[in-house]
């Protein structure tokens, strides 16, 4: 088995690049948490669209009664949205039975890469043990040494983001333990690296990361804290061609 990671969003993506393969996709601050609280909250489906005149496009073709419309550019809410990125705003009242449409600067791209996956999740902090029980099990289902698992993540703004990395970095240290002859690659090894040397203080670790900053400057430490904390929504989104959907659990 091979794990593999890319630690920043911008890479030469060839046609059959994961074919095949487990990929977890990860937006910690804050895409991939709005994702688990809008499906937790019994969303219908997540719809990411990578510009947000595609978003509104999307919006106005659908009715009012089943359409919820969400987003972020540079961490603020655009004109005219329901919601912005905070996982709060997405609540039961606002999106259940609701196809949520969600456009943000960074994490809703990387949620439509991959195309060739045969498994495709949304991971963060708020999954985390769900989503690697979930992994450990399409290994086993898989049954040989052929497995490709890859860690998707979406920094900010092309750069590498320690949230993003340390997430991934929780999962591979989980997985590497039990399959303890797979190769690790070099980058999947740094996340890995990077979750050991911070695991007994994550969250004070990346407080002060630079995403967490910035987020901090508009006044979002509300949602810095819950993004960072582990293990609150169990639930398992699934990326399909193009709708983000729960799994049955």
């Amino acid at each position: 088995m091979i794990i593999d990671a890319f630690l920043t969003p911008y890479f030469p993506e060839t046609e059959n690049q994961f074919e095949d393969s487990i990929v977890v996709m990860i937006d910690v601050l804050r895409a991939s948490t709005t994702v688990c609280m809008a499906l937790n909250a019994g969303a219908k489906e997540v719809i990411p669209s990578d510009s947000l005149d595609k978003a509104v496009r999307l919006y106005n073709s659908l009715s009012r009664e089943v359409r919820f419309l969400g987003g972020e550019r540079n961490g603020v809410m655009p004109q005219g949205f329901d919601a912005g990125n905070s996982p709060f705003e997405y609540i039961p009242e606002k999106v259940k039975g609701r196809s949520v449409i969600l456009s943000t600067t960074n994490g809703t791209k990387t949620f439509q890469k991959a195309k060739n996956a045969k498994h495709k999740i949304v991971g963060a902090f708020s999954n985390n043990a769900i989503i690697t029980e979930y992994i450990k099990k399409l290994l086993l289902d898989n049954g040989d040494n052929e497995a490709k698992l890859f860690f998707l993540c979406a920094g900010t703004s092309g750069r590498l983001s320690y949230e993003d990395v340390l997430c991934a970095g929780v999962i591979i240290h989980e997985i590497s333990q039990i399959y303890t002859d797979c190769v690790v690659t070099d980058a999947a090894d740094a996340a890995r690296n990077l979750y050991t040397y911070n695991s007994k203080d994550m969250k004070n670790f990346l407080m002060k990361s630079d995403h967490a900053k910035i987020l901090a400057s508009k006044g979002f430490e509300k949602d810095i804290e819950f993004c960072l904390t582990m293990n609150t929504l169990p639930v398992i989104p699934i990326v399909g061609s193009n709708t983000i959907r729960a799994l049955d659990i």
